[in-house]
């Protein structure tokens, strides 16, 4: 078995986000299992490392105008990687290869023109093609729109969001197979499609905390941990700031937003809030936090920090619906809210109630400890590359 793994960008530093780690864990899993040919785009001062199992291609990037996306079908995130030089260098490359991995909806547009070129191969014998979900973009980018308050940007948006819908139902459509990281989304697909899925939830190759108690000695920090360099993740911000200042701040807590990204309007806005910005060693940090917000009311899909947290015995306050589909239980692994307003209103009763800190940090850590190991996820991937391959219900592609 070989692969060829089709992606944005090398997915390695200085490149940081979920998405990222998704990728470069995923493949460097699979990788241990059968080769991988990965083809990037290129990306200046990004080098991909020597990684066993996977060699790396770069195509070059001349990315073009985004307003130019306007005029496309294609939405935002997709238009600006179509290109020709890459679908020439994936087309060659695809005969040789035992199943070819579409990564990321910024991908997606390659779907339909690749499928197309592999007509020409026996159907039995050409290799399935597998798009790699990170969300399900159709009910993410509905709620930035319900959420936008421009008038403009909603328009915009609302655009954007039926292209990018439309981008997802076809890709995943005429894909052979298709990953889903949440059971959750994994169901969503299923009302739409019904190409054969997988669900690999992302794992975790981060530090773990073997021990932690939380008591009146921690000092009464609150953390919004993550970046907000993307447009809905500054939204999510915006929106989660705004329920905690309708709330008010318990007395004497310090709320700190750890994260890349531009804090220059925040800092305006929210006087009693700080902005860390990046933090070097994010370990010694949560030991001096009583418990960290989860309060994605816009996006899907897996939350990586939930995970650091959980192995970092950070308790979390959360969203339910931003947890859906990882496994966590409301009460049990987390302290869960329906809405940002509860969950601003808990926070004070939450930020001294010791016994369930800690209560909640242990069996956080007791339901990821075992659960979330990267060397199974290649080996899921691997498995269910294979039965599409074996499957008696290959068909030529559409």
């Amino acid at each position: 078995m070989a692969y060829l793994w089709l992606m944005r960008w090398p997915p390695f530093s200085p490149l940081k986000g979920g998405d990222i780690d998704y990728s470069r864990e995923l493949t460097k899993s699979l990788a241990q299992c059968a080769p991988i040919d990965a083809l990037t785009f290129s990306f200046p001062g990004v080098t991909p490392p020597q990684v066993e199992g996977m060699t790396w291609r770069q195509i070059d990037f001349p990315e073009p105008p985004r307003l130019a996306s306007l005029a496309s079908a294609l939405p935002n995130v997709a238009f600006r990687h179509a290109s020709t030089a890459y679908l020439e260098a994936a087309a060659a490359a695809a005969p040789g290869a035992d199943a070819i991995f579409v990564d990321f909806i910024g991908m997606f547009w390659i779907v339909r023109p690749l499928v197309e070129r592999l007509k020409a191969h026996d159907a039995l014998r050409r290799p399935p093609v597998i798009v790699v979900d990170h969300n399900f973009e159709h009910d993410i980018r509905r709620d930035m729109v319900a959420h936008e308050r421009s008038p403009i940007m909603r328009l915009a948006l609302g655009l954007d969001a039926w292209k990018a819908g439309r981008l997802e139902r076809i890709a995943n459509a005429l894909a052979d197979g298709l990953v889903a990281n949440t059971d959750a989304d994994s169901e969503k697909f299923a009302r739409i499609v019904s190409t054969p899925r997988v669900t690999v939830m992302p794992a975790y190759a981060g530090p773990k905390l073997s021990a932690r108690s939380i008591d009146a000695g921690t000092p009464p920090r609150i953390c919004i941990l993550g970046n907000h360099d993307a447009y809905h993740k500054r939204m999510v911000l915006e929106l989660t700031l705004d329920a905690l200042m309708r709330a008010g701040l318990p007395e004497g807590c310090i709320v700190e937003v750890v994260g890349s990204g531009d804090n220059t309007a925040f800092e305006a806005k929210y006087p009693g809030i700080r902005f860390l910005g990046y933090v070097d060693d994010i370990v010694a940090y949560l030991q001096t936090v009583r418990f960290g917000l989860i309060p994605d009311e816009v996006g899907g899909g897996f939350k990586h920090r939930a995970l650091m947290h959980a192995f970092l015995r950070t308790p979390m306050l959360a969203l339910d619906k931003a947890l859906a589909g990882m496994g966590f239980v409301s009460g049990e692994h987390f302290a869960g809210a329906e809405t940002l307003d509860e969950l601003a209103k808990q926070m004070p009763g939450l930020l001294e109630d010791f016994p369930r800190l800690n209560r909640l940090q242990e069996q956080a850590f007791a339901h990821c400890e075992n659960a979330f190991n990267w060397a199974d996820r290649g080996a899921d991937l691997h498995a269910f590359a294979q039965s599409l391959r074996s499957s008696p219900q290959r068909r030529a592609p559409r």
